[in-house]
């Protein structure tokens, strides 16, 4: 009597603890889906920052990243003397490509046929500069490194 009630007792905790894991495995998968709904994939909550930026709040290290990125590729190009038969006036989209561990590097280049024509090796001094550039701290989400792309804009005016 005392072996088959211990039989009917195990079964039954083998019983109800099969469900107790099956509930939580549902709980788990449904907290998981909820997560993945509330996560904005378009934004981070963290910038790419240089080391110069790191001290500043959110805004201002976003724009402080900017204008040292702006500054930096201004620089390099203005050490060249960009010779040119007619004036160009264009902007430059350069798409950057900034990998999860802040590795910036160019994905793209758009620019008018003529900007192309008149300044052929713009291209390789633009990447030239963007390869110069510090080691930056990656963007996060969440506290996780994601890689970020962007375009940033230059204004190129070149007189004859």
């Amino acid at each position: 009597m005392m072996k088959q009630l211990w039989k009917y007792c195990l079964v039954f905790f083998v019983c109800v603890s099969c469900d107790l894991i099956n509930s939580s495995i549902v709980k788990e998968e449904t907290i998981v889906a909820q997560e993945k709904q509330t996560i904005d994939l378009d934004t981070v909550t963290e910038f790419p920052s240089f080391t110069s930026c790191d001290h500043l709040e959110s805004e201002a290290q976003k724009n402080c990243f900017f204008q040292a990125l702006t500054d930096h590729i201004y620089e390099r190009l203005s050490q060249n003397e960009l010779m040119v038969s007619k004036a160009i006036h264009d902007t430059i989209q350069v798409e950057l490509h900034i990998d999860s561990i802040g590795i910036i590097k160019v994905a793209n280049i758009q620019k008018k046929a003529f900007t192309a024509k008149q300044l052929p090796s713009l291209d390789s001094l633009i990447r030239a500069s963007i390869n110069s550039l510090p080691k930056a701290s990656p963007a996060n989400k969440r506290g996780i490194p994601v890689a970020t792309k962007f375009m940033l804009p230059i204004i190129l005016h070149v007189e004859e």
